[in-house]
């Protein structure tokens, strides 16, 4: 109880003392990661005759469909992989396999996919002779490279903070309710270009860090019953709440920058975009799927 009510007294700071790495946010927001951080599944390549693929380190190889270990590599590899006619080739032959899972040793262990380097987990299947690829970061890594990429109009602190969460609930909702049992999200609809195009001096980047687990909630107020949804920000206030599937914020950026101009920190921000909402510390990838 002592730690819930810490987390929802810490909900309320602002978020730009986060970014100062005082000593509560030390202690929280700042906290060590899980020990298995959530991770969402993002589609690299798809039906095409093959890749070159390449890990650039130790890793250990499964059958995805029964989570069986096929082998241990101790050294990395770089070799076309492609679909034969019973199974897999990656340089060897793979029979009867026709999907593999390739898991790094440590985060420091990165695998190329067609010269785009990426972390975590990657996912080779064949799909009727052809290949498809899945990468599956951790949700934190994922948010660096989609969101340092890009120009944003957003200048304060607090409203860089309220954005990394914004984007973050999207991630875990995904996550959730996937596309499909493969995948979450089509890379190329998000611009996700992996690891390597992370750009640490982008303004929202400690904002990433500083927010690191916390999501917005439409109901409960722990891990273990959080509700992400399909958080977006609108460009421009707008009357209705929703196009589509999309939730969109009830003000613009524009308007969240006024806010923080004011004195308003990020927790009130995202209390005025998303009413009804409150902010969860996840610990664990444990979230409500099929929540709208």
């Amino acid at each position: 109880m002592i730690t819930r009510l810490i987390l929802m007294i810490l909900a309320l700071l602002p978020f730009a003392s986060g970014l100062n790495a005082g000593v509560l946010e030390r202690q929280f927001i700042n906290k060590p990661a899980p020990a298995t951080p959530p991770g969402i599944k993002i589609l690299l390549v798809h039906d095409k005759p093959g890749v070159i693929l390449e890990v650039k380190g130790k890793y250990k190889l499964y059958n995805p469909h029964n989570n069986e270990h096929i082998s241990t590599r101790f050294a990395g590899k770089r070799k076309y992989i492609q679909a034969i006619q019973d199974g897999l080739k990656w340089g060897e032959e793979f029979p009867d396999q026709h999907q593999l899972l390739i898991v790094p040793d440590n985060s420091e262990v990165t695998t190329v996919v067609d010269g785009i380097e990426y972390r975590g987990n990657i996912y080779v299947y064949d799909v009727g002779g052809t290949i498809s690829v899945v990468n599956e970061p951790d949700i934190e890594d994922y948010l660096h490279s989609i969101l340092t990429t890009k120009k944003t109009n957003a200048k304060a602190p607090e409203v860089l903070a309220a954005s990394a969460i914004t984007a973050r609930t999207n991630a875990y909702y995904l996550t959730a309710n996937p596309k499909n049992k493969f995948w979450a999200v089509d890379g190329r609809q998000v611009n996700y270009q992996g690891y390597a195009v992370i750009d640490r001096k982008n303004p929202i980047a400690p904002a990433i860090d500083a927010t690191r687990y916390i999501i917005l909630s439409r109901s409960g107020d722990s891990e273990e019953d959080a509700t992400p949804f399909p958080a977006q920000w609108n460009s421009e206030a707008f009357g209705d709440s929703s196009t589509g599937e999309e939730i969109l914020s009830r003000i613009s950026l524009s308007d969240a920058e006024t806010m923080a101009q004011k004195g308003q920190h990020a927790a009130q921000i995202l209390a005025k975009a998303f009413p009804g909402t409150n902010t969860v510390l996840m610990h664990y990838p444990s979230i409500n799927a099929n929540v709208k």
